[in-house]
């Protein structure tokens, strides 16, 4: 700035909008004119006001030099500011264009592999398709069923029959450990209901997948040997009644009872395990499925199990039952429990 704090662009007669040749141009014309050296014989006061206007060139000279310099150093700055943060966004535009291009082509690989996986044969599909095309065939089938129990075969020996006046059959349903219900018919010889028959082909229980099929199977009465029980035809019109359903006492659910086997054995509801289990008992002895009755025998722990369950509610017993299941180790139990529905379902026939 000007010794005298004078505007720089007026002392050198420019404009703020003048380049810095510009100003250098003027700033030489005045030095022509104000130049010391050029009033060596002028008088003393007239030297003095040359040199002090010489020192306001100058000095607004220097100064509007430096402020040029410096609004050229900070454009130059922001210029390359400028270029990096372009240079920059062209280097994430490419990242990116590349991580797409990336994206897309293994989308395209992944894509091509499963297109050429699902055309190329895959033996373990091919297997599940072809078993669950014949399990379809055989459900669809409709195998001729008879009465199954161990009895029937010595009295058949024996040209008899097994049937009592108070020989009973129910429809019954029972809901296996996947969740899928299917419905039979269990017939007790007497009214004890000691033992029970149950329709069943090759030595294996013959589950229909709703009420709807079993009845248009029962229907045709040559198709199967279930018609020589006493009373068929009534029993065909009760069963036919598009009401009739099994009701709770007549339903057995083993998907319950294994969704139990997650807690403690003190958690368990007993009358789902007791029918469970005698439901259980009643279809291995029909089918003689040895193993499952093993597990079942008098004093085996699943047999000891059971009494505690039958206990729970009697006014005295009850409570120690009550503090024995609180105690009671439940692995072995649940390994037991699952030992026994596997053995029952793998006894099973669907029939649609």
């Amino acid at each position: 700035m000007p010794p005298d704090g004078q505007d720089p662009y007026t002392v050198l007669g420019v404009t703020r909008e003048s380049t810095v040749t510009e100003i250098r141009e003027r700033y030489l014309v005045l030095v022509q004119i104000w130049h010391p050296d050029r009033h060596q014989s002028s008088p003393a006061s007239v030297r003095d006001e040359v040199t002090r206007q010489m020192q306001q060139i100058n000095a607004a000279y220097e100064h509007l030099t430096e402020s040029h310099a410096r609004e050229a150093h900070a454009r130059q700055a922001r210029e390359q500011q400028e270029r990096e943060r372009q240079a920059r966004a062209r280097q994430d535009s490419d990242r990116q264009a590349s991580a797409r291009q990336a994206r897309e082509r293994q989308d395209r690989e992944r894509q091509d592999r499963e297109r050429a996986a699902r055309e190329r044969p895959d033996p373990e599909r091919q297997r599940k398709e072809r078993q669950d095309r014949e399990r379809e065939t055989r459900e669809r089938e409709h195998p001729r069923a008879r009465w199954t129990h161990p009895r029937f075969a010595i009295v058949r020996r024996q040209r008899g029959t097994p049937w009592g006046d108070t020989s009973t059959v129910h429809p019954i349903a029972i809901a296996l450990r996947s969740g899928d219900t299917g419905y039979t018919l269990r017939a007790y010889f007497d009214d004890q209901r000691t033992e029970a028959a149950f329709p069943g082909a090759e030595e294996h229980l013959l589950l229909f997948r709703s009420m709807a099929s079993m009845r248009q199977y029962l229907k045709r009465t040559e198709g199967h040997g279930l018609g020589d029980i006493p009373g068929w035809e009534g029993l065909l019109a009760r069963i036919n009644d598009p009401a009739a359903e099994p009701d709770d006492e007549h339903r057995y659910e083993f998907d319950l009872v294994l969704h139990s086997l997650r807690f403690p054995p003190f958690q368990w509801v007993p009358a789902l395990f007791i029918a469970s289990r005698d439901v259980i008992r009643e279809i291995s002895e029909a089918f003689d499925v040895d193993q499952v009755l093993g597990l079942l025998t008098v004093g085996s722990p699943l047999d000891e199990l059971d009494d505690l369950f039958r206990s729970v509610d009697r006014p005295v017993a009850g409570w120690g039952a009550r503090r024995r299941l609180g105690s009671l180790e439940g692995s072995q139990a649940s390994t037991l429990w699952r030992k026994a529905l596997r053995g029952v379902e793998e006894r099973v026939r669907w029939v649609r």
